[in-house]
């Protein structure tokens, strides 16, 4: 485990040193800031952490918001490695703390800090907790039991699980050789195959960056860390998140992305499917009933199916439009 006081320097392209150094002008941090100009992945990620912290006041803000905006799919290759400066990792963590998806990716990386994962242990959600647990509790980090056990979402049992697998020995690590052979074995694998052999961080970058064949068979996983960071990829269509609205079985944190997403809340058929799903908050149900059909308040006053709060509301909506007439 890392030290953030490491003395390994940050290491920047000769591109990026000129316009985040003294010689950049402000117009063109703005620009680098803002996410407006052409870098590729790392060179913007080093440049937003760089800047955050030296920058003009202006720039530094503008910084950390284009660095919580960045779509997770985008920080997968930087995040699946140890070549990301300990500090930069930190600052991601930092700043994207609310995001699963990034965290369980920053949690696999070997290059995380021992000050970073004490901090995410002590302040992330239940379901980044489970896969830290899992994920550290054999590392023996100093003050990660202390740090799980400050966390508001911590109950008993994370620490029980902590201890119990703290106190089990590490399995020995394949050598090279069978690791090769493992890797031309995968090559005949069906997809299915493949994710029955993955680990969560592995099927969190999947439901990233993967296709739809994969998408298709990730957005049914238990793990809601996985099936989440499939609506997160860049490549999902409206079908898709269709299906999930339609599923009863989908979880609420499926259902809250889908609802907290703009463009799908404009699709006519996924506020429909949203309206009659378990798990679809009352209030927001009620509120995505205004833009419904006659004709479907018409079908909602009579199903048995649904609850009967949103029966009776569709039954109170077509009384008020038929006075109207």
């Amino acid at each position: 485990m890392k030290d953030l006081t490491t003395d390994r320097k940050l290491k920047v392209s000769s591109r990026v040193a000129r316009l985040i150094g003294p010689d950049g002008s402000l117009e063109e941090q703005r620009q680098v800031a803002g996410g407006q100009f052409q870098l590729c992945n790392k060179e913007e990620l080093l440049a937003l952490f760089v800047l955050a912290r030296r920058g003009a006041a202006e720039v530094r803000d503008l910084a950390i918001s284009t660095l919580k905006g960045i779509a997770p799919y985008r920080l997968v290759p930087l995040l699946c490695h140890g070549e990301i400066h300990p500090q930069v990792l930190d600052f991601v963590a930092r700043q994207r703390h609310d995001d699963a998806s990034v965290l369980v990716l920053l949690l696999d990386n070997s290059g995380l800090a021992r000050q970073t994962l004490l901090s995410v242990a002590s302040r992330c959600s239940v379901d980044v907790l489970s896969f830290l647990v899992d994920r550290h509790a054999r590392s023996h980090v100093e003050g990660l039991r202390e740090a799980i056990e400050a966390n508001p979402a911590a109950e008993g049992h994370w620490l029980a699980r902590f201890d119990e697998l703290s106190a089990q020995t590490d399995e020995p690590v394949d050598d090279d050789e069978d690791d090769w052979d493992e890797e031309i074995e995968e090559e005949g694998q069906s997809v299915y195959q493949q994710i029955m052999n993955m680990g969560v961080a592995e099927k969190v970058k999947a439901a990233l960056t993967g296709d739809k064949e994969w998408r298709k068979l990730l957005i049914r996983e238990s793990n809601k860390l996985v099936s989440a960071a499939v609506l997160k990829n860049p490549r999902i269509s409206d079908g898709e998140v269709l299906a999930v609205v339609n599923n009863k079985s989908s979880n609420e944190e499926l259902i809250r992305i889908v609802t907290m997403n703009r463009e799908w809340m404009k699709n006519y058929a996924i506020k429909q499917a949203l309206v009659v799903h378990p798990r679809t908050p009352p209030a927001l149900a009620l509120r995505f009933m205004n833009i419904l059909s006659e004709r479907d308040l018409k079908t909602l006053s009579k199903s048995r199916d649904i609850s009967q709060v949103i029966a009776n509301s569709a039954r109170r909506m077509l009384n008020a439009k038929s006075r109207q007439r």
